[in-house]
């Protein structure tokens, strides 16, 4: 494809570069007819110009055209064969020289700028011609054409012709290639073209006719077809011109007449040189001052258009500013100091609750709208910058009272501009409305402590039963949610586990948590069974809220003597358990609805025995529910994180849970409450702070540790009652109220139990002369009990012979 695309361009030049000589060898055949040097020199030669147009256009490769064509014309009236080639390199030279110094300078053929006009007449048709002339007046003289004394008129007509035909015939041509560029006149502007015309054919005849002196009455009516028509005016004029002073001279009429030839050819050059130059000096300015005013009008257009769009822009962004501002509830302002003025945007109006057509804002009467304690501050912190001329004024929070009597909160941030004296003379800040940020930055306070008030400060220490907790608030939002968990030590000696979620975040679902928590302790406590707790909170939120409050519950029950679980679902995610032998499985229960709906069925118990050393893992959906998973992919996540830890700590285990799948950004509360079903110990040890209220967990915990051995239920009464009572007279005799604790130590061996109280106090005598029952009691519920005081503090160790159950 490349060869034939050179072939086609190598078959388009030469079509061309014939068309060119085509051109060269008529226009030169007609030329000759006006030769005034034997049958070689004309004072007019176009063909030098249409080459020139022809290797401006076409491109100087189609030389070949023009030499061939300048040969074929020179060998019938040249001397010999040779004669003819020079003088057609002559003629070929000077105007591909005159192309190459055209397009050298940047030449453009419109010709409509002072320079091209300059460049054309004074290195084409002046200076390239030189090399024409030269060769073709030599080669004449050298072949014998013409004497020697011949050569400076021969040397002067060749110039001229070929000048000539540079000057008129080029521009000329040039304009008939570029008219589509030009306008056609019309109207009026045709019979002033038609007038023209005529003035100038005749103004041209008249003054190269005639002897008198007036060729130059021809310039006023070039510079008229200049002026109004431009290049397409002035090159046809020029040519119009210089073809009547070319007759005249060939002619020898008017002032042509009677010179010499050198003569003659010099006036004629000259004046034909001023025609061209006048011609396209005035059409080159016209041109450029036509062009410039264009410019500056397409310039004016596009700033006034650029104008218009910067001031719908500025306009658009001004209502876009105006609109952010109102979102961030963010006003700016503007003071100039030495006047007084004050700029407010239009949420500086808004959020200090004025009209923007209330008036003009001044400094003082926009400080008047903040508290007085404000006030001051404000006018300290305006009065330092303007003394010790800072840039930098503090920021400040601070408090306004609306003319509707409303209070806000603000912050401002202000900067001061100083002049070249180093004095303030404005100042530019902002101000933000703050007052629901505050708001709910005091809800979340208020929930969040009401919150943590609300859960468990700690959890029991219980025989047989290790428990761990962990309640994460959510990152993402500004209030505390609804999740809670909870350990009762039942009165019957099991213990539930109880964890839940209100619907909702704030203060209305901490309260509203807080309202469940305490209901669901005090019906447990009440000895009522798991199904009927739920039941009666349930009817309880339903009567307080009317239906409109929602609770997820998961409520189970754990008996340490039988490992036997009973559990509530109330729309809540089941447990994870983790059995010893290996493995993680959810505990399967019928689900029942929500608590505090408004429906009346009844919540459905379910039994599930579990094994020494299992472990339940009860939590709230935040740790399995997220904007990116599925409800069931997230407790399978789970599933996969715990099964491989079933024997971790179960303290580690929490933290390991919330590390692998609770991401930072969490948008929901996280609570888990996990507790492992140890297996009974042959040793018991509690550690508990002296207040007579620890003591039900004291006996609880003895009690199921008991059972746990297999001691008959008679005699485990026996052994608490005394437990009990050695703890209270610890209590009571060795410390005063809250200070110190009391260690409970307890055996199983050889069928004997052996119970250690000890406390790290002074004794005291009772302050009520009613006591002093207590060692009494204890020996009678014992088969020995023996106290022992010193300085380290009291000890009561007591034992009891026990039978063993077949279980045990």
């Amino acid at each position: 494809m490349s060869e034939s695309g050179d072939l086609q361009d190598w078959r388009s030049d030469l079509i061309r570069s014939i068309g060119l000589g085509v051109a060269y060898y008529v226009a030169a055949q007609l030329s000759l007819r006006l030769a005034l040097v034997g049958e070689n020199i004309t004072p007019l030669w176009p063909p030098t110009g249409i080459a020139l147009v022809g290797f401006l256009l076409r491109g100087r490769r189609l030389w070949p055209g023009v030499a061939i064509a300048a040969f074929a014309v020179n060998l019938p009236i040249s001397a010999t064969p040779v004669a003819a080639a020079v003088t057609a390199v002559g003629n070929t030279l000077a105007p591909l020289a005159a192309a190459t110094l055209l397009l050298r300078v940047g030449f453009r053929p419109q010709l409509d700028r002072l320079r091209d006009a300059l460049a054309i007449v004074f290195l084409a048709a002046l200076g390239s011609t030189l090399i024409s002339a030269t060769i073709g007046a030599t080669t004449l003289v050298v072949s014998g054409a013409i004497r020697q004394e011949q050569f400076p008129g021969a040397w002067s007509v060749w110039w001229a012709g070929d000048a000539m035909g540079i000057l008129v015939v080029a521009p000329f041509l040039l304009t008939l290639t570029t008219i589509r560029e030009h306008p056609l006149p019309r109207g009026w502007k045709i019979l002033e073209a038609i007038a023209l015309l005529g003035v100038l054919v005749g103004i041209s005849f008249l003054s190269v006719v005639t002897d008198l002196p007036i060729l130059f009455v021809v310039f006023p009516v070039l510079g008229w077809a200049a002026w109004r028509f431009q290049q397409p005016g002035a090159a046809p004029a020029a040519l119009l011109v210089s073809l009547f002073a070319t007759w005249a001279a060939v002619e020898g009429r008017g002032l042509f007449g009677g010179r010499s030839l050198a003569d003659e050819m010099f006036t004629l050059q000259m004046f034909n040189a001023a025609v061209a130059f006048t011609s396209f000096f005035f059409a080159a300015v016209v041109s450029e001052r036509l062009r410039s005013r264009q410019a500056l009008e397409e310039a004016a257009g596009e700033l006034e258009e650029r104008v218009r769009e910067r001031t719908t822009d500025l306009s658009t962004a001004n209502e876009r500013l105006a609109e952010a501002q109102a979102l961030a509830r963010l006003g700016s302002w503007e003071w100039d100091v030495g006047s007084g003025a004050v700029y407010w945007s239009l949420e500086m109006y808004r959020i200090h609750g004025l009209r923007h057509d209330d008036g003009p804002i001044t400094f003082e009467s926009a400080i008047e709208l903040a508290v007085h304690d404000d006030q001051v501050r404000i006018q300290a912190n305006v009065a330092r910058a303007l003394e010790e001329r800072q840039e930098v004024i503090p920021d400040i929070e601070y408090r306004i009272v609306r003319p509707d009597g409303s209070t806000r909160t603000l912050y401002g941030k202000a900067r001061a501009i100083r002049s070249t004296d180093g004095s303030v003379k404005r100042m530019v800040g902002t101000v933000q409305d703050l007052t629901e940020r505050r708001e709910l930055e005091r809800e979340q306070r208020i929930a969040e402590t009401l919150q943590q008030a609300l859960l468990p400060e700690r959890l029991p220490q219980l025989v047989g039963i290790s428990l761990a907790a962990r309640y994460v608030p959510a990152e993402e939002g500004s209030a505390a949610g609804g999740d809670w968990y909870d350990v009762i030590e039942l009165p019957d000696g099991g213990v539930a586990l109880v964890i839940g979620d209100v619907a909702g975040h704030g203060t209305e679902a901490a309260s509203v948590m807080g309202q469940v928590r305490m209901a669901v302790r005090a019906f447990s406590l009440e000895g009522h069974a798991p199904g009927v707790v739920v039941g009666r909170v349930h009817d309880l939120l339903r009567s307080l809220y009317e239906g409109e409050q929602m609770v997820t519950m998961f409520y189970l029950v754990v008996d340490p003597t039988t490992w036997e679980a009973t559990m509530v679902n109330a729309g809540h995610p089941p447990p994870l358990l983790l059995d010893p032998g290996g493995g993680a499985t959810y505990l399967e229960s019928p689900t029942g609805l929500p608590v505090g709906l408004n429906w009346s069925l009844p919540y459905e118990e379910s039994i599930a025995v579990l094994r020494p050393g299992a472990a339940l893992v009860l939590f709230t959906d935040g740790l399995i529910d997220r904007r990116d998973v599925q409800v069931d992919e997230g407790l399978e996540r789970l599933r996969e994180a715990a099964k491989d830890n079933v024997e971790m700590d179960i303290d580690r285990l929490c933290g390991m849970l919330l590390d692998a799948l609770v991401p930072a950004d969490a948008s929901d509360d996280v609570a888990i409450l996990a507790a492992r079903l140890d297996p009974v110990q042959e040793r018991l040890s509690l550690h508990i702070p002296a207040d007579p209220a620890r003591l039900r967990s004291v006996r609880r915990n003895i009690g199921r540790w008991l059972s746990g051995h297999g001691v008959p239920k008679s005699d485990a009464e026996d052994i608490i009652l005394a437990s009990s009572e050695a703890c209270a007279n610890s209590i009571e005799h060795a410390y005063g109220p809250g200070q110190g604790a009391v260690d409970i130590e307890a055996e199983v061996a050889g069928g004997e139990v052996t119970i250690v109280v000890r406390d790290a106090g002074r004794w005291r005598s009772s302050r009520n002369g009613d006591r002093g029952r207590g060692l009494p009691l204890m020996e009678a519920c014992m088969d020995t009990c023996t106290l022992t005081r010193g300085d380290a503090g009291t000890e009561v160790k007591m034992q009891r012979r026990v039978p063993r159950s077949p279980s045990a």
